[in-house]
């Protein structure tokens, strides 16, 4: 009769093993899906400005003052707001250090607009 009880406490004890290791992973579950997901839009920003900081790797602000430190962001000299043409232009765009794109900036979060498609037709000025 003990071993019967015996073995029915063990089911038990397996039981509450599988439903931690089930809620456990029911919990990471939650957590990847509450992660934002990177938008197309912002993966091609991140190469953009990772391209930009290939080509200008020194701080455009501390390079005015004549200093030299190297940069780690790229923010726009002129907010873009709702323009696709001021955001994707590199002429708009600067590469700055931690500190100056910290006291430019802010906190302030930009939102990424769509880029503009390579087929788009636009008049250019040269």
């Amino acid at each position: 009769m003990w071993a019967f009880l015996q073995d029915r406490e063990m089911g038990k004890g397996k039981r509450n093993q599988y439903w931690q290791q089930h809620e456990q992973a029911v919990d990471k579950m939650e957590k990847a899906k509450a992660k934002p997901l990177k938008s197309n839009r912002e993966k091609v920003w991140q190469r953009a400005s990772t391209d930009y900081l290939i080509a200008n790797h020194f701080c455009q602000d501390c390079q005015k003052r004549g200093y030299t430190s190297p940069a780690e962001f790229v923010a726009h000299i002129q907010p873009p707001g709702e323009s696709q043409l001021k955001f994707w232009n590199i002429d708009n765009w600067q590469a700055l250090c931690e500190p100056c794109f910290q006291r430019i900036v802010g906190a302030a979060i930009p939102k990424v607009l769509e880029p503009i498609p390579r087929d788009a037709n636009l008049y250019t000025v040269k």
